[in-house]
């Protein structure tokens, strides 16, 4: 355990009214605390070796002791994961929110990235908390997002989209003509606005669900999970414009991030005396 998660885990631990879920598809370092709730993603894939070989059983074990799944109950979406990502998670919070204790706050973070803790202080002064935009200055989401993930993704976006919230499809397209905006599916909002969010989302995620999947480049089977990282985004991003909510941004913590650093820097030392060695 690294200073850096022992002091998310410790900020995490104080009490308030709110529960974040930690989605993990694979053991790491376990953040798991009062506020801090793992879920493991797409468990009814990774629990059959014929669906998905691309997990060990010690793995396996580790996710089953330390992370509730988003399976345990009947209308999951588990064996969409996948393809979907962190909206599997979501949907078990959606249908099994009493079982989080009913919390006037709910939020989603990744194993890998956290939002900053500094927030809860003054938690009670806000509606939503959201990570800082990313600004990619020289060109918009919408040619960031076809550089990346191709122009079939992008008019398979737009598309579906307009099949179920046609009136915002104007405000969606203006949303990609901007250089800025939210990513990484993280985000921490009152209850209520929790349900609207997931009223808002699901159905449009279903009709995703509908359309051939588009693999992606290196065999990414990810479509549908980039789609909604920018249409999250979007979502975001139109609650900020309601002046009756207040909303803050924060920093987003990359976890991963000083291990592989260090792994990095561990790697030269190791070559470097291996040729002194020599």
């Amino acid at each position: 355990m690294n200073n850096l998660s022992e002091k998310i885990l410790k900020a995490y631990s104080i009490n308030k009214d709110i529960k974040i879920l930690v989605n993990y598809i694979k053991p790491s370092f376990l953040f798991k605390t009062n506020i801090l709730t793992p879920i493991h993603l797409g468990r009814s894939i990774a629990k059959d070796p014929s669906k998905d070989g691309t997990i060990t059983q010690d793995d396996l074990k580790w996710l089953y002791d330390n992370c509730i799944g988003d399976d345990d109950f009947n209308e999951n979406i588990s064996y969409t994961n996948r393809r979907v990502g962190f909206l599997t998670g979501t949907y078990w919070a959606y249908k099994n929110y009493d079982k989080l204790g009913n919390p006037e706050y709910f939020g989603s973070f990744g194993y890998r990235r956290l939002l900053d803790p500094g927030f809860l202080i003054n938690l009670q002064n806000y509606d939503l908390i959201l990570p800082k935009k990313k600004d990619f200055k020289f060109e918009t989401l919408k040619s960031q997002f076809i550089s990346y993930h191709g122009e079939k993704l992008y008019d398979m976006t737009i598309k579906v989209f307009s099949k179920i919230h046609n009136s915002e499809q104007t405000e969606l397209k203006k949303y990609f003509e901007d250089t800025k905006g939210y990513f990484d599916e993280l985000y921490i909002m009152k209850k209520e606005l929790f349900f609207k969010f997931c009223d808002w989302i699901f159905p449009l995620l279903f009709e995703y669900l509908k359309e051939p999947q588009i693999i992606l480049n290196n065999n990414d089977y990810r479509d549908i999970g980039f789609i909604m990282e920018r249409i999250c985004g979007y979502y975001f991003n139109k609650l900020t414009k309601n002046k009756n909510l207040n909303y803050c941004e924060t920093d987003v913590i990359i976890t991963q991030q000083i291990k592989v650093n260090k792994k990095i820097i561990n790697e030269k030392l190791l070559t470097n005396l291996r040729k002194n060695i020599n």
